[in-house]
C-alpha cells in the first residue's frame, strides 16, 4: 500500500509550487545551451532598469522607516518603534530574509514585535523565519483574512502554477538581467528554504487601527494586484506602505504564470484612496521608494490613469464587437503615459491586461462561431500539414519566416511540425530560434524570461522537479486544511466512478476532523465529521500525518506501532486513496 506516496502529491500546495523549484537536466547539451544563454540581444531599456535593483542596500525613507532593496525580487521593509520594530513583508526565501535581517540588525537591536504580509505572494511571505529570533516568543503576525484563501486557490492548480512560475521568473535561467520588479527570485536547497509562518492576526475591515511597539498604525484593505492586499499608513510621518499596487515598471494587470484577471477597477480605486492621503513618503514592496508630495500624487495619477486608460478602452472596444486578439493588438498607451518611467512594459504589458478585462467581463468566448468548437491544436496541426505539404515543406517556410524576422510565425510553423514529432530536430531549432528572437525583442521580463525558459527547456530537455527537502518544508508548514484542499481536483472520476464511500480523519492533538467523501464521480472535503458514520475512519496525530507525508514515517510502522488507527480495514483505506493522482 503506497498511501504515503498518493498523499504526498496530493499536499503539495500553491505556497511551494507557485515560486520554488528544483531542475535535472536530463539531456544536458552543453554546446547547444551556451550558444542560446550568449547569443541572444536582450532589450536595451530592460537592461537600463536592472540598475533600478542590482545593489543589495537598505534605504533610509524616514526617522523610523528603511526599505531593503535588491536582496531579492521583493523589498523588506523595517519601522523602528519605541518599544520594538516591525517588518513589513520578509522575502522569498530563509536565505534572502536572513541577509535582510542581518542588514535590519546593523540599524536596530530592537526587538521584532510584528511582522505584517501585505498580501499572500510567496516573494512576501517564504522568509518568515528568519526574522523570528526566539521561536518561544514570536512576533504577531498580520495579514488580511482573505489571504488563506488565497492559499487554498492557489493550492489547486499548482502542478500548472509552479511550471509557467519557472518560466515568467526565468528561475532555470542564469542570473541575468532582472524580473521586471526585483532582481530575482532567490532560494537556496536546505530544509530551511521555505520558511513561512501563517498569520496570527488578520485584519476584517477596510482600515484598522493597530498600537505596535509603541507605535500608532493603520492597516488598510487595499485590493489590487490582490484581493488580499493591506498598506500600513503611519499618520505621523505621513508614510503610505503600499504593497504591490504601484512599483516602477507597468502593472502586472494579469500574470502570464496564471492568475485570475486582476480587477482593473477596483485596483483604480484604491490608488485614488492613495491619493487622498497625500502621502510625503511612499513605499513599495517592489523598486524604490518616493518622496515629496506632489511627485507622488503626479506618479499615482498616471499610474491610475493608464490602469483605467486599458480598461476603458478595452471594453469599449469589447463593444464595438472587437475579437480579444485584436484588441491587445490595437490598445496603446498615449504618448504620455507610455513614456513615464514608471509606465514602462518592463513586468506587466498593455497587450496581455486587455485580453484579461476581455476575459474579466466576457469570458473564453470571442463571440465568433469558429471559436465555439475548434479544433484542438492536435488536430488543427495535422490538417495544415497535409494541406502545406508534409512536415519538410513546413520547415522550409518555417525556416523563411525566420530570414524574413517574421519570428511569430517561424514559432507557429515549427510548432505544428512539433505537435506531430516531438524530436524533429530541424523544427526543434527553428522553434528555439524564434523564442530566443521573441525574447530577445520583448520588453517585459515576464514575457523574456518565459520565451527564453521555453527556448532552454527544448534545447536542454529539463526535467523540473520538486526536491524532497522542499516537498518536506512545504507539507510541514502548511495547516491542515491546506494540505486537504487538494484531494478534490486529484479525484480520479474516470477510474472510480462508482465508488461510494466516506474516509474521515481524526487529528487528536490538534481535534480536528476532516471527511473525504466519494460519490457522483467527485471528491468531497470538508472539516467536519459526517453524520451517519463513515465507512473508513483514520485517527492520528498531525505530527504523525505530516511524517508520513514527508517520508519521515511508514504508513505501516505507524501502523504497526499504534500511532495510526485505521477503523473499516486496511485494504479499504488503500482503494480509497488510490482513486486519488500520485503524480
Amino acid at each position: 500500500m503506497n498511501v504515503s506516496g498518493t498523499l504526498v502529491v496530493l499536499v503539495l500546495s500553491g505556497l511551494t509550487l507557485s515560486y520554488l523549484g528544483q531542475q535535472i537536466y536530463t539531456r544536458f547539451q552543453q554546446s547547444h545551451t551556451k550558444r542560446l544563454l550568449e547569443e541572444f540581444d536582450a532589450f536595451t531599456e530592460l537592461k537600463e532598469h536592472t540598475k533600478e535593483f542590482n545593489v543589495p542596500e537598505v534605504i533610509k525613507v524616514t526617522q523610523n522607516v528603511y526599505v531593503a532593496v535588491g536582496f531579492g525580487l521583493a523589498n523588506s521593509i523595517l519601522i523602528e518603534g519605541p518599544n520594538g520594530a516591525v517588518v513589513v513583508d520578509v522575502m522569498e526565501s530563509y536565505e534572502a530574509g536572513i541577509e535582510v535581517m542581518r542588514a535590519f540588525r546593523n540599524i536596530t537591536k530592537s526587538p521584532i514585535k510584528a511582522l505584517i504580509y501585505t498580501h499572500n505572494h510567496a516573494d512576501h511571505t517564504y522568509g518568515a523565519k528568519a526574522f523570528i529570533e526566539d521561536p518561544e516568543n514570536p512576533p504577531q503576525i498580520w495579514a488580511h483574512y482573505d489571504i488563506e484563501k488565497e492559499f487554498r486557490r492557489t493550492a489547486l492548480t499548482s502542478a500548472s502554477g509552479f511550471r509557467r512560475a519557472m518560466r515568467q521568473f526565468g528561475v532555470l535561467l542564469p542570473e541575468r538581467l532582472n524580473s521586471g520588479i526585483g532582481i530575482r527570485l532567490r532560494y537556496g536547497k536546505t530544509d530551511k528554504t521555505l520558511s513561512i509562518v501563517h498569520p496570527t492576526h488578520f485584519v476584517h475591515n477596510k482600515e484598522t487601527d493597530v498600537d505596535i511597539a509603541g507605535m500608532r498604525m493603520r492597516l488598510i484593505h487595499i485590493p489590487g494586484e490582490t484581493d488580499d492586499q493591506i498598506g500600513v499608513w503611519l499618520p505621523n510621518d505621513k508614510t503610505l506602505l503600499c504593497a504591490d499596487d504601484i512599483y516602477k515598471a507597468f502593472p502586472n494587470l494579469y500574470a502570464i504564470r496564471g492568475t485570475p484577471s486582476r480587477d482593473l477597477i477596483q485596483w483604480v480605486s484604491t490608488l485614488d484612496l492613495m491619493l487622498d492621503l497625500n502621502p510625503d513618503y511612499l513605499v513599495p514592496s517592489h523598486t524604490r521608494p518616493l518622496s515629496g508630495a506632489s511627485y507622488i500624487q503626479e506618479t499615482l495619477t498616471v499610474y491610475r490613469d493608464a490602469i483605467q486608460y486599458v480598461h476603458d478602452q478595452t471594453v469599449r472596444l469589447i463593444n464595438a464587437g472587437i475579437a480579444p486578439d485584436d484588441i491587445a493588438q490595437s490598445i496603446r498607451l498615449p504618448e504620455n503615459l507610455a513614456t513615464h518611467p514608471y509606465l514602462k512594459e518592463f513586468y506587466g504589458t498593455v497587450g496581455w491586461s486587455a485580453k484579461a478585462v476581455f476575459s474579466n467581463y466576457i469570458g473564453w468566448f470571442s463571440g465568433d462561431p469558429v471559436d465555439l468548437q475548434p479544433l484542438t491544436f492536435k488536430e488543427r496541426s495535422i490538417r495544415l500539414l497535409n494541406i502545406l505539404g508534409g512536415p519538410e515543406r513546413v520547415v522550409q517556410e518555417s525556416r523563411a519566416a525566420l530570414e524574413r524576422k517574421d519570428f511569430q510565425w517561424a514559432l507557429e510553423l515549427s510548432s505544428y511540425v512539433l505537435s506531430q514529432d516531438k524530436d524533429n530536430p530541424d523544427a526543434k531549432k527553428v522553434k528555439v530560434e524564434a523564442l530566443t528572437s521573441l525574447a530577445s525583442r520583448h520588453s517585459s521580463a515576464n514575457g523574456r524570461n518565459y520565451y527564453l525558459t521555453c527556448a532552454y527547456e527544448e534545447v536542454t530537455g529539463i526535467n523540473i522537479h520538486i526536491t524532497k527537502e522542499m516537498r518536506g518544508m512545504a507539507i510541514s508548514s502548511s495547516p491542515l486544511h491546506i494540505l486537504f484542499s487538494v484531494f478534490s481536483v486529484r479525484f480520479k472520476a474516470d477510474q472510480c466512478s462508482n465508488k461510494n464511500e466516506t474516509l474521515v480523519f481524526r487529528f487528536t492533538d490538534t481535534e480536528k476532523v476532516f471527511s473525504v467523501q466519494i460519490r457522483n464521480s467527485v471528491a468531497i472535503v470538508r472539516e467536519s465529521d459526517v453524520r451517519n458514520g463513515a465507512d473508513i475512519e483514520v485517527t492520528l496525530t498531525e505530527t504523525i500525518w505530516k511524517q508520513i507525508l514527508t517520508g519521515g514515517a511508514s504508513t505501516i510502522m505507524s501502523l504497526a506501532n499504534g500511532s495510526i488507527s485505521v477503523k473499516g480495514g486496511i485494504l479499504k483505506f488503500s482503494s480509497f486513496m488510490n482513486c486519488f493522482d500520485r503524480d
